[in-house]
């Protein structure tokens, strides 16, 4: 995939953010949301958006996936991984990901999509879906938190695999 086109930031100097998350159900699948067919950037996208100025970065994600799809979140953990992109504005945005649960697998979608899917590693490996995320950096970050003993944030650790 191509790195996108450089831009300035700004007139303040600054960049927009967003957040999107790995959303794992009670069965160890992640959220896959399709977004309507004339907005579509990605084949698929993980639930998130842009945050709203000085919004923290978890109320944002919070606030964005109870939007997209009407779900509750809890054990929210950043990836400790920041994409560069570009925003449907024109304007730059650094974009975090983190691992969070869902309170439902049952999805309300939000006009802005068109459908979704839960998906295991497996399935998501096995049908080569794609998301914001380039697939190798998608697979490494899902690696290194199926792999990771502990994980710490601001709302406590956990321990294995699922969040």
């Amino acid at each position: 995939m191509p790195e996108p086109e450089s831009v300035a930031p700004d007139e303040r100097g600054q960049y927009l953010a967003g957040a999107f998350a790995f959303l794992f159900d009670g069965s160890d699948r992640f959220l896959l949301l399709q977004e309507q067919t004339d907005r579509r950037k990605y084949m698929f996208d993980l639930p998130g958006g842009t945050l709203q100025p000085f919004e923290d970065p978890i109320a944002g994600l919070r606030r964005e996936v109870r939007e997209e799809t009407g779900i509750e979140i809890s054990n929210v953990s950043p990836l400790c991984h920041l994409k560069y992109d570009v925003h449907d504005s024109g304007q730059p945005i650094l974009v975090a990901f983190y691992v969070a649960s869902a309170a439902s697998s049952s999805v309300q979608l939000s006009a802005e999509h068109a459908g979704h899917r839960w998906v295991t590693r497996e399935e998501y490996d096995a049908n080569q879906y794609t998301v914001s995320l380039a697939n190798e950096q998608t697979r490494r970050l899902l690696d290194t938190y199926s792999h990771s003993d502990t994980s710490s944030s601001g709302e406590g650790g956990r321990r294995g695999r699922r969040p």
